[in-house]
C-alpha cells in the first residue's frame, strides 16, 4: 500500500533558498539509493513563504522506513533541521483515497 509521509516545518528566515538547494541535492545524491520513493511536493503557506508543509510519497511504509534508517539519510535531515526554527510536525499514514481531475 502507497505511503505518505507529511512534515509542517517553519523555516529559519533568510534559509529558504538554502533548504530548496538542499532539497535538489537529495534529488541529485540520493534519490537512486531511496528505493521506492515516488515524489516530493513543497508547498509554502500563502501568508508566510517560511513555513511550508512537505508530502512524501513512498511505495511502501517498509521502503519509506528504511530509507530513513539509512546514514546518508539521517547526514542529509540533520542539515535539513539546521535550516528550521523548530522541530517539524510530522504525519505518517497509508493512501485510502486518490483523486484527481
Amino acid at each position: 500500500m502507497a505511503h505518505v509521509t507529511t512534515f509542517r516545518s517553519k523555516i529559519q528566515p533568510g534559509k529558504r533558498q538554502a533548504l530548496v538547494d538542499l532539497m535538489d541535492k537529495w534529488e541529485r545524491e540520493q534519490k537512486a539509493q531511496a528505493t521506492g520513493f515516488q515524489r516530493s511536493v513543497v508547498v509554502a503557506n500563502n501568508n508566510d513563504e517560511n513555513d511550508i508543509t512537505t508530502v512524501v510519497f513512498w511505495d511502501t511504509t517498509e521502503n519509506y522506513n528504511k530509507n530513513s534508517e539509512r546514514p546518508a539519510q539521517d547526514a542529509w535531515f540533520q542539515e535539513f533541521r539546521s535550516m528550521l526554527a523548530s522541530e517539524p510536525q510530522w504525519f505518517d499514514g497509508n493512501i485510502i483515497m486518490d483523486r484527481s481531475a
